[in-house]
């Protein structure tokens, strides 16, 4: 069985068109979606990004138990944005899952929890994020092994002012996604 978990942002849920379009693809191709929805979390008061990731990261704990994630899967994919990034990076160290990671517009927050044994399938930023640097982010996955995609003219949302232009950007990230994935599928049977 394959899961692939997807881990959103604090103001970017899984109903987001960006997750739904990936939802729909990956379950096409044999993966159970298991969408984690922060809502009942009340982020606005929250003071720091550690006690944000802290509190995610037990809510995820809570929701994913009886998922299987741990022995009951072949394959576990985390799908995650920004804040969505630290909690399943955290996770998978915590629980000892072996996933792969989609990063949505990781922070700096998210890459210090790489580890040299951490498998990132792909990253995407946009080249205005105010949180990060599209260069480092580029950088970093160089220096990792997982290939960046910058897209132009958007910031940490992803999305433009304009609807048919942010319907095109979404479409992209989702082929280069997609992409990743199966480049990273048939590098296994190499």
């Amino acid at each position: 069985m394959r899961k692939a978990v997807f881990f959103p942002g604090t103001g970017y849920t899984c109903r987001e068109a960006l997750f739904l379009r990936l939802q729909s693809l990956l379950e096409a191709r044999g993966w159970t979606v298991v969408p984690l929805e922060w809502s009942s979390i009340p982020f606005t008061p929250i003071e720091t990004v550690e006690e944000a990731g802290a509190i995610a990261l037990g809510f995820a704990i809570c929701s994913l138990e009886s998922e299987g994630l741990d022995d009951g899967c072949d394959e576990v994919l985390f799908v995650s944005k920004s804040l969505g990034c630290i909690s399943a990076l955290k996770y998978s160290d915590l629980m000892s899952i072996a996933a792969r990671h989609v990063l949505l517009t990781p922070t700096p927050d998210a890459l210090v929890r790489i580890s040299s044994s951490t498998d990132v399938t792909c990253a995407v930023i946009g080249d205005t994020d105010p949180l990060m640097k599209s260069a480092d982010l580029v950088s970093y996955g160089r220096n990792h092994g997982f290939p960046v995609m910058v897209v132009d003219g958007v910031g940490h949302s992803l999305k433009t002012g304009d609807g048919e232009s942010t319907d095109r950007i979404t479409g992209e990230i989702v082929s280069f996604v997609i992409d990743s994935l199966e480049a990273c599928d048939l590098r296994k049977w190499e």
